[in-house]
């Protein structure tokens, strides 16, 4: 019997452990950088040594440690030279921040659908997205898979576009031999508690081949100010904000830093042991890996495939929303992400922006925009059907293995297989009560 229906689950309470893996080397990090946090000064020591450590992990050369994957991006659009009325592509299918940082700018997002295998930017449609206005493009690596750089790359440098990373979600993952941070021109990416690369609470990185696109980002981080390697004058030259990372997030990042390449080692593993375990379940399409890239599984993206169980007739949303009650009941972590496209979110349906529609109404933008979610198939089709395990409610990094990958598997065969007549029921219960 279904756990949802009275049964007993399947998974006990705490069978799976959480994200991030804590070690005793990470405590000590953290005690560390607290001894040496006073006299407060910027910047800290336990800052640069994060940003010199991720330098040598991806090979750029000027890293900026940020208070969060968000800021990084922002100064990464600024550092781009994006100004106000600019326009910049960014996938349908992604977190808010991959777009809110354009609108930092005071500048246009303009989405792309995204490929139908990898669920990242689909290169095929950019070029019919670019206008005279278009500056660069932000290419996210999605749920802990490379997007298609090189192709992207390519259109880019033909078209004299700077390419943007947002890494945030797939820090340890590469993309033909190469790790994910140095993919772009520049790249931003996320250290919050829940990514392959964890500050525990908030933080980011920012990195660049080029001096000028450093100094510049470094603008933006503290005060518009020129910093550091001089005494701080108190003038801002531009518009900045203070997106300093704190010091115990930063030594903690480090710490975890150290550990990254096993981690993700162990993340590729579980990920391809549960696809294993998966294979053949029906009602639902397990996640595909390019032969030139790596996946971390920051998330594990399920997309419900009720056609399969002969359930035409019911609503996709009632058996997914079945499907996700019924395995969270049997004690496996999963839920909805991004259930629509950004572009169908409130922001930018109504051009609210800053009030008075800025930066769409300011006079610098193309006239015309607006934003229709029907415009990404694909993307609505995604969010519609996808359901994802991973960060710490799931997690695929260790100390979780092969073993914890076949009880993620078995309770996923018990709802899908053995108790299927139950799970249909339930669909059949979920839609009409949505009636």
């Amino acid at each position: 019997m279904l756990a949802v229906d009275g049964g007993a689950p399947l998974l006990a309470e705490g069978e799976a452990a959480p994200w991030p893996h804590i070690t005793d080397a990470d405590r000590k990090a953290v005690l560390d950088a607290l001894e040496q946090a006073t006299p407060w000064h910027w910047p800290m020591r336990t800052v640069t040594g994060l940003e010199e450590a991720w330098s040598e992990f991806t090979g750029m050369p000027h890293v900026l440690a940020a208070n969060s994957g968000t800021a990084a991006l922002h100064m990464a659009v600024a550092a781009a030279g994006v100004e106000p009325g600019d326009e910049v592509l960014v996938p349908a299918d992604t977190f808010l921040a991959s777009a809110s940082c354009v609108l930092q700018a005071n500048a246009i997002p303009v989405f792309v659908d995204t490929d139908p295998v990898t669920f990242t930017l689909d290169p095929a449609l950019i070029e019919e997205r670019i206008t005279d206005r278009t500056r660069a493009v932000v290419a996210v690596d999605l749920n802990g898979l490379p997007a298609d750089h090189d192709a992207l790359r390519a259109i880019a440098d033909r078209r004299g576009l700077v390419l943007i990373e947002d890494a945030s979600q797939a820090h340890g993952a590469t993309y033909k031999g190469r790790p994910v941070g140095s993919l772009g021109t520049m790249s931003g990416a996320s250290l919050n508690g829940s990514k392959t690369l964890s500050a525990l609470g908030e933080g980011g990185l920012f990195a660049t081949r080029d001096e000028e696109q450093h100094r510049l980002a470094r603008r933006v981080l503290m005060f518009g100010e020129e910093l550091p390697g001089q005494s701080r004058d108190y003038n801002a030259r531009i518009m900045g904000w203070n997106y300093r990372i704190d010091v115990l997030a930063a030594a903690f990042a480090r710490s975890q830093l150290t550990r990254l390449e096993e981690m993700s080692l162990v993340r590729q593993a579980n990920g391809a042991a549960l696809t294993r375990a998966l294979d053949g379940v029906p009602g639902i399409r397990t996640p595909a890996v390019p032969e030139d890239r790596t996946h971390v599984y920051f998330f594990y993206p399920l997309l419900v495939q009720p056609e399969e169980l002969g359930l035409d007739g019911l609503p996709v949303a009632a058996f997914r929303d079945a499907l996700a009650r019924a395995v969270n009941a049997e004690g496996l972590g999963i839920m909805r992400w991004q259930p629509q496209p950004v572009p169908g979110q409130t922001l930018f349906r109504e051009l609210r922006g800053y009030g008075r529609g800025c930066p769409w109404s300011c006079g610098h933008a193309r006239p015309g925009h607006h934003y229709d979610p029907a415009q990404y198939p694909v993307s609505e089709d995604v969010c519609l059907r996808r359901l994802v395990l991973g960060q710490s409610f799931s997690s695929f990094g260790p100390p979780n293995d092969a073993a914890t990958m076949h009880r993620y598997a078995e309770v996923l065969y018990k709802v899908l297989v053995e108790e299927r007549e139950a799970l249909i029921a339930l669909t059949r219960r979920t839609a009409a009560a949505a009636r």
